[in-house]
């Protein structure tokens, strides 16, 4: 078992979780959806959340903006089809202000990363990385402020 199908099964996730942290002394995150199927209500999130951060064991998420359809839509349809939801993700991080919390899903500019992180811990970026690797040129002086000029070849 792996993948967004995991999230079917909170408590093993949690298991997993504790597992690992059990042998490293870094720490543990779960990236998740925001529902499988139709265990996508705001209740079902929350409850997986409760069940996998329970006891501290996992305190970072990073949470991709759309559900996941386990049968009926191929992995690259599930990265496009199915709809974001930033607000829920938003009220999700409200709702847990003591985790760490980024992010994902369909972010494509630093403009839109800034806009995340007004609600957000941190973002993460997939494809738009690896489509456009220019996009990272600029991380450090428009997330983080640094002064080292952006490589020229990326201007």
């Amino acid at each position: 078992m792996f993948g967004a199908c995991l999230m079917g099964n909170a408590q093993l996730v949690a298991d997993c979780v504790k597992a690992m942290r059990d042998v490293v002394s870094i720490p543990v995150t779960v990236k998740t959806r925001i529902g499988i199927d139709d265990q996508d209500s705001y209740e079902f999130l929350c409850d997986f959340i409760n069940t996998v951060s329970g006891n501290g064991e996992c305190e970072m998420f990073i949470i991709h903006a759309r559900k996941a359809w386990l049968s009926g839509l191929s992995p690259k349809e599930n990265r496009e089809i199915p709809p974001l939801d930033y607000p829920r993700v938003y009220q999700l991080k409200r709702d847990f202000p003591h985790l760490t919390m980024s992010i994902n899903g369909g972010i494509k500019s630093l403009e839109e990363a800034k806009a995340h992180l007004q609600h957000m811990d941190g973002v993460m970026v997939g494809r738009e990385a690896y489509q456009n690797p220019g996009i990272l040129a600029a991380v450090d002086r428009e997330i983080f402020g640094s002064s080292i000029p952006m490589p020229i070849r990326w201007r």
